[in-house]
């Protein structure tokens, strides 16, 4: 026999017999429950009998009202005081054994081995449910309790083996201000569980940790606000349904917020909470704040009411919170904002592989549904997610190592195929429509105005020009299947495209590197459609001179030099030693036109970082010319860009030692 109150003044007196003490609390505190259910029953019956006789009276009008009123509180008043009196020593009692269970595992921990099964720990989460007076403070002595209990894992499994008390443990945290603290702590405690996971996404845990973070009215304390948004990211982080709980989260708030929170720490997450923020990741503003707390009060308020009538509510979350209209429409590729990145490429993205699968898998998808589509499908999409890919590709150049690794190469070369046969066709038509509207001839002859298959397929020459610098993509390229565009044939045809003369050249130029392996089989799909005598035809100067070149490959004065040059290292690369060497050399050795060029130093020709920039020659030069753009909508701004002078010098039309060596100084 213990004596409650003199233990919990002396809660360090050894008892001789702990764990029968314990287990004798437990009793106790289990009759005490009982007992206030009883009284609890008891005062709703009379309540319900004095109601019923109250109607009962007024209906036969035997006695007065003012008589009625006074007998009616009269018996109120008595019963309440019968109530209050019984209701007291229940509390006082029950106060009493939750504390001295409070002190006694305190003192030796190793006793919540008795709680480890779900029937000794029934008594605690009923403590909890139970509607006493705030003052009594029995729901936080028991959450206390039960925070202790964490620390032992078979009480821990214990716990989470029934639903409706992890239910009740997040009903708190919405009807119970004076509670929240000791929730939060048990919850955490027990957020690295599956059951706390697959409670918190599928029987509305998630609602009632957001209100808590996202108060429409109430002050809540930061403190509780960071420790709801540590809980949160816990659960996220949870092996088995965490990425459900993720899911559930990313329907009512963005991408950008649910990384933050996965991330941690709470008091950042409700700091990005309160703040207007306009990145790549994340758009958020105090309105999308207001009116997500907005509806997050109603969805937990009605839930809660649900949950009330007794029984597990399968909660289903809306699928977009109100909170995310603001940007429904702008184009969201694996969690950034595409045209917010385009803006600022280099920002430091928390997952910038995800963004690449993800533009990799929308732009094969979209370039694809404008061959079937093209009334339905926005033409400017593949555009402006090619513009993000090369950015994001430049930005950072070893992420095109794993494009190479999924396997888009091939899929990318094949767009660019399709493409230029439809170009052919759409060329075609355009010819037709030009010749039936003779008078608008001449003003469409001096515009550049390029049709949406132009378009597109540039952007696939763009993309593919950027992933040649990775050797793992160079030789995905060179690796064709039956059925499947040749990459170099394609390439060629690509140099006479308008605004694709440089991409292509560039591109051929990096391919057939020395550090490609398979760079034999490009070389020899170059001989087989004579693209050597095509370059060599490119720098012939005895082939109409520099205006018939102009004209014929429309290019202006310093792409017609910077054409050149390419052609000459692209002729260097497939003249390198390898299994085709031979034939090569034996071509250009034949040529008088291979004879003035192979010695010149053409250096001068190239802006001077254009050998160390991830944009290649063509990328530097992109804004050098107001009539081409390359198919990219938005081209982001190169830090250390250096313009062609307006009249750069030409290679000579004719050299007047072909042999000799010119030696040009940069200045």
């Amino acid at each position: 026999n213990v004596y409650l109150r003199v233990y919990n003044n002396q809660p360090d007196y050894e008892i001789s017999d702990q764990e029968g003490f314990c287990i004798a609390l437990l009793k106790f505190i289990a009759e005490l429950v009982q007992k206030w259910n009883s009284l609890s029953l008891d005062e709703n019956m009379m309540h319900q009998c004095g109601t019923a006789i109250e109607t009962s009276v007024t209906e036969n009008g035997d006695i007065s009202g003012s008589t009625n009123e006074g007998k009616e509180e009269d018996s109120l008043e008595k019963h309440n005081r019968g109530v209050t009196d019984g209701d007291s020593e229940v509390i006082m009692n029950l106060r009493s054994g939750l504390t001295s269970l409070q002190n006694l595992l305190t003192s030796n921990p190793g006793l919540a081995a008795v709680f480890a099964s779900k029937e000794r720990l029934t008594p605690l989460f009923e403590c909890l449910a139970l509607p006493v007076p705030p003052e009594s403070n029995i729901p936080q002595i028991c959450l206390s309790v039960l925070s202790l209990l964490t620390k032992h894992a078979p009480c821990l499994e214990a716990m989470v083996a029934e639903r409706t008390s992890l239910i009740l443990l997040f009903q708190i945290l919405h009807c119970n201000r004076s509670c929240r603290d000791g929730a939060l702590t048990v919850l955490y405690s027990l957020a690295s569980t599956p059951e706390l996971a697959w409670a918190a996404a599928k029987h509305g845990g998630v609602v009632y940790i957001l209100e808590l973070m996202l108060p429409l009215e109430e002050e809540i304390p930061m403190q509780q606000r960071a420790a709801a948004a540590s809980l949160l990211g816990k659960l996220v982080g949870q092996p088995m349904h965490g990425p459900r709980v993720a899911i559930t989260l990313a329907r009512f708030l963005p991408d950008g917020l649910v990384s933050a929170i996965r991330d941690g720490p709470g008091e950042a997450v409700v700091s990005c909470l309160e703040q207007t923020t306009e990145t790549p990741e994340l758009v958020w503003t105090p309105a999308m704040a207001a009116s997500l707390s907005a509806q997050l009060s109603t969805m937990a308020t009605d839930l809660y009411q649900e949950q009330m009538k007794g029984r597990v509510v399968d909660w289903d979350v809306p699928e977009q919170a109100s909170g995310q209209h603001v940007m429904k429409d702008e184009p969201q590729v694996g969690g950034i904002y595409v045209r917010l990145f385009l803006k600022d490429p280099k920002f430091p993205l928390r997952n910038p592989k995800r963004f690449l699968e993800g533009l990799l898998d929308q732009y094969v998808s979209s370039v694809a549904a404008t061959h079937y589509e093209a009334n339905a499908v926005d033409p400017e999409l593949p555009l402006l997610l090619s513009a993000a890919l090369v950015s994001l590709l430049r930005v950072h150049p070893a992420l095109a190592d794993h494009v190479g690794y999924l396997g888009y190469v091939p899929k990318l070369v094949s767009a660019m195929a399709y493409e230029g046969r439809r170009d052919t066709m759409a060329s075609g038509q355009t010819t037709s429509r030009l010749q039936a509207e003779p008078s608008n001839q001449e003003n469409s002859a001096d515009s550049t105005v390029q049709t949406p298959q132009e378009r597109v397929r540039l952007s696939c020459l763009r993309v593919l020009h950027q992933l040649a610098s990775s050797t793992t993509c160079a030789e995905a390229m060179a690796a064709t299947s039956a059925g499947t565009p040749q990459v170099v044939p394609l390439l060629m045809k690509a140099i006479g495209w308008q605004g694709g003369s440089i991409l292509a050249l560039e591109t051929l130029k990096r391919v057939v590197g020395a550090g490609n392996r398979a760079r034999d089989a490009l070389v020899a799909q170059g001989l087989k459609v004579g693209l050597v005598e095509v370059l060599l035809g490119i720098l012939d100067w005895r082939a109409g001179g520099r205006q018939g070149l102009c004209n014929q490959m429309k290019w202006n004065e310093s792409e017609a030099s910077i054409g050149r040059v390419l052609a000459v290292e692209v002729l260097h690369a497939f003249a390198t030693e390898g299994a085709h060497c031979a034939k090569v050399r034996e071509i250009l050795n034949s040529s008088d036109v291979w004879s003035a060029y192979k010695d010149q130093k053409h250096d001068l020709f190239l802006p001077s970082n254009a050998q160390s920039s991830a944009a290649g020659v063509a990328g530097l030069i992109e804004s050098s010319s107001s009539r081409l753009t390359y198919a990219l909508t938005a081209p982001p701004p190169q830090p250390a860009l250096v313009r062609l002078p307006s009249t750069a010098p030409a290679l000579p039309s004719a050299p007047a030692n072909p042999s000799g060596r010119h030696s040009y100084q940069h200045s």
